[in-house]
This record gives C-alpha cells, structure tokens and sequence, in this order.
C-alpha cells in the first residue's frame, strides 16, 4: 500500500510535463519539417603518436555518408509521425508551431586511432594490455526553426571504434591471454550513418517536445523539472536520461548550455 501511495504522489507531481509531452505527441502528426544536409562534410586525418593514420576512411564517399544518413533521418522522423519533404522554394519556407526547419548546418568526420586500455585482474595481479583501435568520429551541429530560430545550436558527437574482445584462459602454462579485434570496414561506416540518421531524428524530436512542455508551463509561471523522451515503437514515454540527446551550444561564442535535450 505504502508503494502504491508513493508512485501515485510521484506520478501525480509529474503529470503536467506527461500530459503536456502527450499533447505534443498528438499535435505533432500534423507536423511537416523542411530538412537540409550540407552537401559535403569536413573529414580530417588526425595523426597517431608514431605519425601513422587510419586508413579507414580512404574509400569513403561523403556525399553517399551524407545521402544515407539524410534517408534515415527523414525515415526515423516519419515514425514520430512528422513528415520530412524538401520545400519547391528554399527561400521561402514556412516556419510555425507545424512547419520546422531544420538545418544541419556542419558535419565534421575525423578519422584516428583511440588509445584503449584492456584493463584484468586475476585475483592476485593487475594487467594493462594497450591498443590503437581506428576510430570514426563525427560531430554534427543543428540549428532549428519553429517559426523562430532556436537561440541555441544543437551539437552531437559520437564514436564509432573497431570492435575489441578479450578474455584470459588457464591451461598447463598457466593464464593466457587472449585478444580479438575486428577493424571497421567502409560498411560499417555507410551502416554508421543509418545509426546516425535515426540517432539524429530521435534527439530532434525529443528536443522539440520538450521545448514545448518547458514553453507551456513559462506560460502557467511554471517550470520543467525534468525532460522526457517519447519511443514511437513502445508508445509510451520515458525520462531522458543523460546522454540522450543534443548538447546545446551558444551560438556567439559555442559554450556549452546543456548537455541532455
């Protein structure tokens, strides 16, 4: 009985971000968002220790990176509900509450290796085993418009690293260690930019719903005391965790405002 009570007087102090989170979800079938990618990305090498590169981004097409993850994008907001189109007239484009625009405005791809630690112990000793893993590293800066630009820049970076695998076995010479690691190839690279896409949309949405709820409740002289995140395959909503979604950045001088929207 006692739990009973306490998860009702909990959910009962959060029921006007859900009911207005809700309301947002409802209202948002009817949005259209106008979405554009760069047409091209910035891609860096960045040097290892002994002077060597990663050669995993040789064979990659940036503009097919960015063609796949504009499909993805555009398919992860249609399962939200909002449907993505490009306007005849990109100079003239609707902006309100329904008509977003969305700009990614910058996509920065690094290649390079990640020094990793592989760190065991046996019960009586401790041992470090290192390793330069290739790494992908894309960062993305969005700016939005719901009938005003959004006074913030919203920024995503994210790793993508050669999958790594240990494990230490005990024979007749004692305790061997074992290693696996298996190099990212051009596909996972192209698959990355699914991920990315998906990623993308969901942080987007997530970020829009809670501008909403925060924006709703400014008006009652209330203010938001957490954030949410709504999963269109579950249909139901959840705390946003950290994370989760964009980090906002101010746009004259790039400083950090928040890291989970």
């Amino acid at each position: 009985m006692f739990i009973g009570v306490l998860l009702a007087v909990l959910f009962s102090g959060c029921g006007s971000e859900f009911w207005l989170a809700n309301k947002f979800v409802v209202q948002s079938h009817r949005t259209r968002a106008a979405v554009y990618f760069p047409e091209e990305a910035q891609v860096t090498l960045i040097q290892n220790g002994d002077g060597t590169y990663t050669k995993v981004l040789d064979s990659l097409d940036q503009n097919a990176f960015l063609d796949i993850m504009y499909a993805a994008y555009a398919d992860e907001m249609r399962t939200f509900g909002v449907d993505v189109y490009i306007p005849e007239d990109a100079d003239h484009v609707p902006v309100d509450s329904t008509h977003w625009l969305v700009l990614l405005s910058k996509v920065e791809i690094q290649g390079l290796f990640t020094d990793y630690v592989d760190h065991l112990f046996d019960f009586t000793d401790d041992y470090d085993y290192s390793f330069s893993l290739n790494t992908v590293n894309v960062a993305a800066w969005f700016d939005i418009n719901d009938g005003e630009w959004l006074p913030v820049t919203l920024y995503d970076e994210c790793n993508l690293m050669d999958d790594f695998k240990s494990y230490v076995s005990n024979g007749n010479e004692g305790a061997q260690y074992h290693y696996d690691i298996t190099p990212i190839t051009t596909n996972d690279v192209y698959d990355y930019a699914v991920y990315l896409g998906k990623r993308y949309a969901t942080f987007t949405y997530n970020y829009m719903m809670n501008r909403y709820v925060g924006g709703e409740l400014k008006k009652k002289g209330d203010a938001s005391r957490f954030k949410l995140r709504w999963d269109p395959y579950e249909e139901s909503l959840y705390f946003l965790l950290e994370g989760e979604g964009f980090i906002e950045l101010g746009i004259e001088n790039g400083d950090v405002l928040n890291d989970a929207n």
